[in-house]
């Protein structure tokens, strides 16, 4: 009976133990990996496939959009294409960081952009995501050096306002 007693606590405690601790660690996970589905699929110029990883909005980014799926798609699609054509895109990214701040997942990293024919390396961009439906999606990247957003940052935004 002792047993049964000890295996039905220790049972308890990993239950708890994985409650407490496990919804955390699945949002940080599907954060990242949305960061990545973008980032990757952005130097691969593969934007289809990018854009199923980004968190799309036309109103508050708390809000529902309006704006439709496929729509949002093909606008996010041309933004970045024109910024391609333009002699703007991601190379390569490094020091990929997402860490939950009160429950929300945030992160930074380290872009390696072509612009002008020119490598530039655009330290510590601030990554924003939004929950879509039951999983995180990268919303924003923010740049602002010197305060002004680049096009860059816009042009991969979720943001259609």
């Amino acid at each position: 009976m002792r047993q049964f007693i000890f295996g039905v606590v220790i049972i308890l405690i990993i239950g708890l133990i994985t409650a407490a601790f496990l919804p955390s660690y699945i949002d940080k996970t599907q954060s990242k990996n949305a960061a990545k589905g973008v980032l990757d699929n952005l130097i691969k110029q593969d934007y289809d496939k990018a854009f199923r990883s980004v968190y799309f909005y036309d109103r508050a980014s708390d809000l529902e959009p309006v704006i439709p799926y496929e729509e949002a798609k093909k606008k996010w699609i041309k933004r970045v294409t024109d910024l391609t054509e333009k002699g703007t895109y991601l190379v390569d990214y490094k020091q990929l960081r997402v860490n939950l701040e009160d429950t929300y997942p945030e992160g930074t990293v380290d872009l390696v952009m072509m612009e002008d024919g020119e490598k530039k390396v655009k330290e510590n961009v601030k990554l924003w995501f939004g929950l879509s439906g039951d999983e995180w999606k990268l919303g924003n990247l923010d740049y602002r050096y010197n305060e002004i957003e680049e096009k860059w940052e816009s042009a991969l935004s979720g943001n259609f306002n």
